[in-house]
């Protein structure tokens, strides 16, 4: 799958790291829109193709689980992949409600697309 025709949403409301996740997936050539809660993050998946969701676990105003969970509602549903920083998430519940992967902060952004890719060409 060419990256180039992909369109990653990241949703965090950290912007320093929305931020470089998105100059990132760019520089490894895939298109890029940023939400920096749930419930944007939903409204985008509405309204836009998205192929794959990256994001937080933990947010105000919807968080990452609300996101997962409109994900799974969805027709063409697009391949979803958790990023936190918080302890006490249960990674085997988001798991099991049907996140591809679960990847700790702080992660190797490199590590992450790669990580992705490879979940891609699987």
């Amino acid at each position: 799958m060419a990256s180039k025709n992909l369109t990653v949403l990241i949703v965090d409301d950290e912007p320093d790291i929305l931020e470089l996740m998105e100059e990132e997936f760019k520089y490894c050539g895939y298109n890029t829109l940023v939400a920096m809660c749930g419930n944007d993050a939903i409204k985008i998946l509405d309204t836009q193709k998205i192929d794959i969701v990256v994001s937080d676990y933990k947010m105000p105003n919807g968080n990452g689980m609300s996101v997962l969970s409109h994900v799974n509602n969805m027709k063409a549903r697009p391949l979803f992949f958790f990023v936190s920083g918080q302890a006490d998430v249960s990674i085997e519940a988001a798991l099991s409600a049907g996140a591809r992967k679960f990847f700790s902060k702080p992660f190797n952004l490199d590590e992450l697309i790669k990580d992705i890719e490879n979940d891609l060409n699987a």
